[in-house]
């Protein structure tokens, strides 16, 4: 075996340790403190327990806390569990529960799920490391390198769970050597050297992150660089942001590869290598981009690497030492151009699958071909041939697989989970169209179940294998011999039981999404997911609304609240002509800027008093949302994605190198929000983010004081304090007052926290000793959310000390701002 990848990238330490490893945004991990840092991870692993061979758990987005979790764990001995954090819950247990993992690693901040992730871990007895939350505990541990770490070839390198299992988990067990002689074939067949900048694409829960991308970038010596999920999904930002960061080599699914390959590049980029797996590769007519198409053929079971494709019908041949047979029924070789199944030797091969001796014995057989004791060959289950000149020809699967935007999905397994939801009736589930919808057939089903039944549905299964219609029927076509004849069943015909949309923008919002969707029409309440739509085709409609209103639309605002109200709502506050900044004090040449952010029914008021007591060089900004003051008349907003697609980029046209972001109560969490917007679409993070009477945006909000009576609500704001009570009680103000209070305890109330990277900025936080709205311990949370630098500072007062404190609360601001504005001098 050569060298295990551990090993080699320790070894790439040594040779360039301030050498740049993985690279997020403005976030840089170099060779050194990658390595510094899975070493502590590792000893914490061990003080846990972790012995050799051990498969432990890893749940984390693409980040470099991901990179160090799969390399700590290595370091330790034991085998990294991947865990897609995308996946659903239900699923993440029983893969946890069946690989016997009793330590897994993950973050507060690294995974959308770990509000309910971590204590559903516990109750399994599983010991959950947070590379956030315990960063003290990790900082404290050696970080030299382990000397009693021993691997074998047929050491577990990762254990990965196939993407097509459902009804059974198939649960693959790698071995150093596969993955070590996967970093060899990356540097001979595909010429990866230290001077390469490797894309991270894959989903942290494929096997194929680490083999293909991961371990072969890091133990040559180049840079990994993340780009943001929204940047992956759509083609042209893709695009840009490889010429931008100077990308070599990336490796997509053939549904991401083919449109970026379409687009137009420059004749002198820096790519110079896409690989692509899975589904027949094609590109339209005339496409011809100016760098290598390598597409390969493989499965998780043979680490992924085994033949390299053209573009035609051919996989090509095997690629280092992984011969390929093509077999009849008894284990026979056929002729060639004869079909039959395809068969995969080598030392590619996995170990086999974590504990399923039989399911193992029956996939990874003997290989009687290869003279040697011990070979073996993997069952793939695609059919194939051997053609004249030697390469492989792929004829379909001798099971009902499919691949569903890069992922296999098995129809079968589908229809059974189905099958069992449904309860009563009869199933049957089929792939259709060019990008292989999941669509369920229901015979003798209640139409009216349908809801419930897809939303039980969404818990269990991944989104590749949800069905994205159901179509029901008096009873399902059969065969003469009485199987469902699954080629007669009916299109499907997408049709809305939602109000219909406006005629204004949102008819035109509607007609794109009958383009994509193929539907007829669409209600206004429609969710975009539940009528067949997936993360390509919200790409695509993104683009479509750019280039006919000329807007941009955050694609992670969509995603929280996918109907075309909501995204009604987003194209309107970017489009918003009412001035939502107002400039309240200050030079004209400020040293520091201060964006102010009000609280629920606050606004250019709250703040228009500060000037006074900030420092002379402090220019005072306020966010004026609309529904108040001068922009009454404007519809006040009810979604935090709202007020910030619509401020973002009025912050970003007019930057300043030193501006604080200053938030109370709800616009703390606004402010946050904009601070996480500018970074997504690449514009300077703040100097500084200062948050007031708020928990940690992680924290659940389980008020719902917008659906209280006008009088209930009005009442439950006159308690708080932070409204005058003689404009509460008017009875000629409520019908001023009310929509904008209404719309922003609506905002406040239903804001949902998409997990990310933590900000760059430092934060701090003040918080009420006795504030009940906003307790000291969930206001320390913002810790996890800087790498930055975190501080609080605790003032007497309930959840409006902002008012009852005020001169203490500016004090400290300003003391802030005075040492931010000494830099400059």
């Amino acid at each position: 075996m050569t060298s295990s990848v551990h090993s080699l990238i320790q070894e790439r330490v040594r040779r360039g340790p301030g050498e740049p490893a993985v690279v997020s945004g403005s976030a840089v991990l170099t060779y050194g403190r990658l390595n510094a840092r899975a070493n502590q991870v590792a000893r914490l692993l061990r003080s846990l327990g972790v012995a050799a061979d051990e498969p432990v758990g890893t749940c984390l987005s693409r980040s470099p806390d991901a990179v160090v979790s799969a390399l700590a764990i290595v370091k330790a001995g034991a085998a990294p569990v991947l865990l897609d954090p995308a996946a659903p819950l239900e699923r993440i247990l029983a893969q946890v529960r069946a690989c016997g993992v009793r330590v897994l690693i993950t973050s507060t901040v690294g995974c959308d799920l770990a509000a309910q992730l971590l204590p559903a871990v516990r109750e399994l007895g599983v010991r959950a490391v947070r590379l956030d939350a315990d960063r003290h505990i990790i900082a404290g541990l050696p970080a030299d390198d382990l000397e009693d770490v021993r691997v074998t070839p047929d050491s577990a390198a990762h254990v990965v769970y196939t993407s097509g299992s459902l009804t059974t988990p198939k649960a693959v067990v790698s071995r150093h050597e596969s993955v070590s002689d996967c970093v060899a074939l990356a540097r001979e067949e595909f010429g990866f050297t230290a001077d390469d900048r490797v894309a991270w694409c894959s989903s942290p829960g494929f096997g194929v992150s680490l083999v293909n991308e991961l371990w072969p970038a890091l133990a040559t010596g180049a840079t990994v660089l993340i780009p943001d999920a929204e940047t992956l999904l759509v083609p042209q930002r893709l695009r840009d942001w490889i010429l931008q960061e100077r990308i070599t080599v990336i490796h997509l699914v053939p549904t991401l590869a083919v449109p970026l390959c379409e687009l137009s590049w420059p004749a002198d980029g820096p790519l110079r290598l896409l690989l692509t797996t899975g589904e027949r590769f094609r590109l339209g007519a005339g496409t011809d981009p100016p760098f290598t198409i390598a597409i390969t053929y493989g499965s998780t079971e043979t680490t992924h690497i085994t033949g390299r494709l053209g573009r035609g019908e051919s996989v090509g041949r095997p690629l280092g030492d992984a011969p390929v047979y093509v077999l009849d029924e008894s284990g026979e070789r056929l002729p060639d151009g004869d079909v039959g199944v395809v068969h995969v030797g080598g030392r590619r091969l996995a170990r086999g699958y974590l504990a399923e001796p039989a399911l193992t014995a029956s996939s990874f057989l003997p290989d009687p071909f290869a003279g040697e004791p011990g070979a073996r060959m993997y069952r793939t289950g695609d059919l194939g041939s051997i053609d004249a000149g030697g390469e492989l020809v792929l004829a379909g699967r001798a099971d009902r697989q499919v691949k569903v935007r890069g992922q296999a999905v098995n129809l079968d397994e589908v229809e059974a989970v189905v099958a069992a939801e449904a309860g009563a009736g009869e199933v049957a589930v089929v792939a259709i169209g060019d990008d292989s919808r999941v669509v369920a057939y229901l015979a003798g089903v209640d139409g009216s179940a349908v809801p419930d039944l897809h939303r039980a549905l969404a818990v269990r299964l991944p989104r590749a294998h949800l069905p994205a219609e159901f179509v029901l029927l008096d009873r399902l076509p059969r065969t003469v011999t009485g199987k469902v004849d699954r080629t007669v069943l009916p299109a499907p015909r997408r049709t809305s039981s939602s109000s219909v949309p406006d005629p204004a923008g949102e008819d035109e919002l509607s007609g794109i999404w009958c383009e994509l969707l193929e539907c007829e029409s669409v209600g206004i309440d429609d969710d975009f997911f539940e009528l067949g739509g997936h993360s390509l085709l919200a790409a695509r409609m993104i683009l479509e609304i750019e280039e006919r209103r000329g807007v941009k639309i955050d694609l992670t605002a969509f995603y929280e609240r996918p109907t075309l109200r909501a995204l009604s709502g987003l194209v309107s506050a970017a489009t918003q002509p009412g001035n939502v900044l107002v400039r309240v004090s200050g030079p004209e040449r400020p040293l520091v800027r201060l964006v102010c952010f009000p609280f629920a029914g606050g606004g250019l008021s709250a703040y228009a008093s500060w000037g006074d007591l900030l420092p002379d060089h402090v220019e005072l900004v306020c966010v004026q949302p609309p529904g108040r003051g001068p922009r009454l008349d404007e519809r006040p907003l009810e979604w935090v994605a709202e007020l910030v697609g619509g401020l973002g980029p009025k912050l970003a046209a007019d930057p300043h190198p030193r501006t604080y972001l200053f938030g109370h109560s709800l616009g703390a969490i606004v402010a946050f929000e904009t601070a996480r917007w500018l970074r997504r679409n690449a514009h300077p993070e703040p100097a500084g983010l200062l948050v007031s009477g708020s928990a940690a945006p992680q924290t659940p909000v389980t008020a719902r004081a917008h659906l209280l009576p006008d009088d209930a609500l009005l009442a439950h704001v006159g308690a708080l304090g932070g409204t005058d009570q003689s404009l509460v009680d008017d009875e000629r103000l409520r019908p001023l007052l009310l929509p904008a209070l209404r719309a922003d305890f609506a905002m406040h109330e239903t804001y949902q926290y998409a997990a990310d990277e933590p900000l760059e900025c430092p934060i701090t936080a003040f918080a009420g000793s006795q504030d009940d709205e906003a307790l000291i311990e969930d206001v320390l949370g913002w810790g996890e959310q800087t790498a930055g630098g975190f501080q609080m500072q605790v003032l007497n007062g309930g959840h409006f000390f902002i008012a009852s404190q005020r001169e203490r609360l500016l004090w400290l601001l300003s003391e802030e701002l005075e040492a931010e504005a000494e830099k400059v001098s």
